[in-house]
């Protein structure tokens, strides 16, 4: 396979993008560069700091579904300028996507991400997989099943990220079932694990609207929160917020669709979220622990795009996302966005 890791900058002063009737003007201060391209459908991204370098993970593969199944290809930057690809993970008849990275406590860097089983253009069911870095993140191991109890289970699962708080690791795994007449359903459970295998069931989460995609956070003060795409009903995403042991809810419904949901806490309490935003652009929006949605930022992109990573530091935003607005090819880009230009 070639690659290509580029790092055009997109931004520099004023960047001024129209796509589907949508206009877009970046501030002077927000960079925006493609880090990756080649002749695969690159897409559904994450980042993680590790060892004072940016790790970004995504799927590469033959489209957005079917074809040749996807493989994850990891690449990492000390100065989010010059990347260089650190190992691709792969696996006979699984369709690997969306790996979302994460560090453990043991210091290794982990890889969640679905494991799609396909016959053609039929899918026959999903397990969620894991993979684990060395300790110097420079190779990881072949990806394994997760481990659940058979009351979890279903035809199709996926454990879609994990966030680690206090030694364990919690995630939404959501479930998809279908009825006799082929219409089917999805429903979201929060689960646990101190290994990264071996999962429990936390809750049921009990959302109407189809939820899959989620990504959770936690306040300073142990209550959880969680971003969830919905694809049924008005199809708003929410966010849920819960108290330890995180066996009860209350959800906020927010003003927007956003696929490939994921979001970081910035200064005084706020959240910066983001993903495709009512399926038209990449873009990101501000909110409290108790909604408050606003939108703050378009990113350059079109309705084939999203699934963003988030860092934060140093009052710095840094983000990766895909979007295919330049070229029929999906590209992986990566923003830098001082805070001050997000107010």
């Amino acid at each position: 396979m070639k690659n290509t890791l580029v790092g055009i900058t997109i931004s520099l002063l004023f960047l001024f993008v129209t796509f589907k009737g949508i206009s877009q003007t970046l501030p002077k201060g927000i960079k925006v560069s493609k880090i990756y391209s080649d002749e695969n459908y690159n897409a559904f991204t994450s980042l993680i700091r590790f060892h004072g370098a940016f790790y970004c993970a995504f799927r590469s593969g033959e489209r957005h579904v079917y074809g040749k199944d996807g493989v994850i290809t990891i690449i990492a930057s000390k100065d989010g300028k010059v990347w260089k690809e650190i190992d691709q993970i792969a696996l006979k008849g699984f369709d690997l996507r969306d790996p979302k990275l994460s560090v453990t406590p043991e210091g290794l860097i982990m890889a969640t991400m679905g494991g799609s089983i396909y016959e053609g253009k039929t899918l026959l069911g999903g397990i969620p997989h894991v993979a684990f870095s060395n300790l110097n993140g420079t190779k990881f191991s072949p990806p394994q099943p997760i481990k659940y109890d058979a009351n979890l289970k279903s035809k199709f699962d996926w454990l879609w990220s994990l966030t680690w708080h206090e030694g364990t690791g919690y995630g939404g795994m959501y479930s998809r079932k279908e009825n006799e007449a082929g219409e089917y359903g999805t429903s979201i459970k929060l689960v646990k694990t101190t290994n990264g295998v071996d999962y429990q069931l936390v809750a049921d989460l009990g959302i109407e609207g189809n939820p899959n995609e989620s990504t959770i956070r936690f306040l300073p003060n142990g209550e959880m929160l969680m971003l969830i795409r919905r694809e049924k009903g008005n199809k708003r995403a929410y966010l849920g917020k819960s108290s330890p042991p995180y066996t009860d809810w209350n959800f906020t419904e927010s003003p927007y669709f956003i696929g490939g949901p994921d979001f970081v806490a910035i200064d005084g309490g706020k959240f910066i979220g983001g993903g495709r935003i009512n399926r038209e652009y990449t873009g990101l929006v501000s909110f409290g622990e108790n909604g408050d949605f606003k939108e703050v930022l378009k990113l350059p992109s079109n309705s084939d795009s999203s699934y963003p990573g988030f860092v934060f530091e140093n009052d710095i935003l840094y983000m990766s996302y895909y979007s295919s607005h330049e070229t029929k090819k999906t590209s992986i880009y990566f923003a830098e966005i001082p805070l001050d230009e997000l107010k």
